[in-house]
């Protein structure tokens, strides 16, 4: 069975539910949850328990009780005005979603109408024991702990209940990786908080190396973001001795330009990460950083099992970087045959274009010389053509 967490648990009813009467302190120690409309809904174990007391009382009419057991606590659930005698025996187990024997919802004992009054408790001590007086003593407002799952509710449901129920998946430890920051909780009684001094998660840190994200320091302590899972993020305090920074200082590739003349890739994903083997079969190789965008000098390519890698660097301690090539990043050298070829068909083309406009200009030069020779002709005749008319304007002035 999946675990939501000590405060999760489900809407308790297998059709549908609304709120007919909210929690009151003291007069009202529970909330009743029901639709006049709606007859003989089956009741469903709020979270995992352990059937506590069953019964039948004037006042309450036929009832049962489970007991939820925690690591460091327990609480109690009160199903009430069921509609027939309980089905079910002291000690039985029923899991989270699972209907508690023949439980209905109904309108036994002081009642106006057909509904389930449900009680919840705060968290109490291992050693506090069951009485009724006591389950109604620490008695809370069920409906901030109720969560909604189509897994085992309908759709109707109220609208109080926005929050849909998922199993709580809590960060466990890892390797030790000598490229990461990671610290050693050692403590048995560590809490995980949803941020630096915030709010406390139901489950304990478990004991262990866990990856550090993130480093804020926050009242008397230094917390460390261990994890974010589903949305969730889990902060826990690291004390004196259990930082564990990365050994040898990781210098990590930078993209290169374009270069023809050595083998290169082109990473074009910024989710691609890094590593210091050909592998991706061992997480123990990731580096913390991904490897950035664009082009890299490669100096080595191995296919391991269906994926082609290539070592894009080596820094100066000796750290080997290698990233998944994927099909059409790889940028191999030029092939300096055909680009000679092709220089060679230019050069041609270029020659015969000079030669064109050389025979041009020459041609260009005759006519030229044959205007100069015409313009001096001419100038020669206009000189001779000015005289006689000279001589002709004196004769007739005389």
């Amino acid at each position: 069975m999946s675990y939501y967490g000590d405060n999760v648990g489900l809407v308790p009813l297998k059709e549908a539910a609304g709120i007919t009467k909210p929690f009151n302190w003291p007069s009202h120690k529970g909330v009743d949850l029901g639709w006049r409309t709606i007859h003989n809904t089956p009741v469903l174990a709020w979270q995992d328990g352990t059937v506590i007391d069953k019964g039948y009382g004037s006042e309450v009419g036929y009832f049962i009780v489970l007991e939820h057991t925690y690591k460091t606590g327990k609480r109690w659930t009160g199903y009430i005005h069921l509609v027939d005698v309980p089905s079910v025996t002291i000690g039985q187990r029923f899991e989270l979603g699972q209907r508690i024997g023949n439980a209905r919802r109904g309108n036994s004992g002081m009642s106006n109408f057909e509904h389930l009054h449900l009680y919840l408790t705060s968290i109490v001590s291992l050693d506090m024991k069951y009485t009724w007086n006591n389950m109604l003593a620490n008695s809370i407002d069920p409906v901030p702990y109720l969560y909604y799952s189509k897994q085992y509710n309908t759709d109707f449901i109220s609208v109080d209940w926005t929050k849909e129920l998922k199993p709580m998946i809590y960060p466990d430890p890892v390797e030790r990786n000598e490229y990461k920051h990671q610290c050693e909780i050692k403590s048995t009684t560590r809490r995980m908080r949803k941020a630096p001094d915030g709010d406390i998660w139901d489950e304990l840190c478990k004991p262990g190396i866990y990856n550090v994200k993130e480093v804020i320091a926050k009242g008397a302590y230094s917390w460390g973001l261990i994890d974010e899972i589903s949305g969730n993020q889990f902060w826990v305090a690291i004390m004196s001795g259990e930082d564990l920074p990365a050994k040898v200082p990781v210098i990590y590739p930078e993209p290169v330009e374009r270069n023809p003349a050595v083998e290169q890739c082109d990473i074009k994903s910024d989710t691609r990460r890094l590593r210091s083997s050909p592998s991706s079969a061992d997480d123990k190789n990731i580096y913390e950083q991904l490897c950035k965008k664009g082009i890299y000098n490669v100096f080595q390519y191995e296919a391991v099992g269906d994926q082609d890698w290539a070592l894009i660097n080596t820094d100066v301690n000796g750290h080997e970087f290698w990233v998944a090539v994927m099909a059409g990043e790889d940028l191999p050298i030029t092939d300096y045959k055909e680009m000679y070829e092709k220089e060679a068909e230019l050069r041609v083309e270029l020659t015969a274009r000079i030669k064109a406009i050389e025979d041009e200009k020459s041609e260009l030069e005759v006519n030229l010389m044959k205007l100069e020779d015409e313009y001096d002709t001419i100038a020669k005749q206009l000189v001779t053509a000015q005289s006689k008319l000279r001589s002709i304007k004196n004769v007739l002035e005389g």
